[in-house]
């Protein structure tokens, strides 16, 4: 079976949980439990979204959040607040480096925090063009500074000497 796109013509869908979907093809057939995931999730999240299946195959594709109906929009969005949660960070308290490994202590959108960093170079990205910065921890945790310019000096000196 080719890919199915879904746009406001083939078909619509319904959030079922916290981040499954299903889907209601014109037709009128029902397709259950599948999980919507964003292809590129830091740089274009509003394009190319792949719906798998429960053997994470992929069943439909939804090329852009503006071709498809503002209630399947908002199922998906949803979907993806819950899976994509990805804590902001806020500020940067301190910060040391033993035997290279970086150790960050940091206020979230979600509380403080303590991180450890294993790899500055690929484990800290500032996304081209952009001010923001993806960090990932050693348990493969995420974090994002939506804008490194907005940050508190203290926060920008700690900061700044691993960017």
């Amino acid at each position: 079976m080719g890919r199915y796109y879904i746009d406001k013509y083939t078909g619509r869908l319904e959030r079922t949980d916290l981040y499954l979907v299903r889907l209601i093809k014109k037709n009128g057939e029902v397709v259950e439990d599948l999980e919507p995931r964003m292809l590129f999730p830091f740089t274009n999240h509003t394009m190319y979204i792949t719906l798998l299946d429960s053997n994470e195959r992929e069943y439909g594709f939804v090329r852009d959040l503006e071709e498809i109906d503002g209630e399947s929009r908002r199922a998906l969005e949803e979907c993806f607040k819950e899976y994509y949660m990805i804590p902001k960070i806020t500020r940067l308290i301190s910060s040391e480096d033993k035997f290279g490994t970086l150790k960050w202590r940091l206020d979230t959108d979600r509380g403080e925090v303590t991180i450890r960093i294993r790899n500055r170079q690929s484990d800290i990205k500032v996304l081209q063009g952009t001010h923001r910065v993806i960090i990932r921890d050693s348990n493969d945790n995420r974090y994002e500074i939506p804008d490194y310019t907005a940050m508190d000096a203290h926060s920008s000196r700690l900061l700044f000497s691993y960017l």
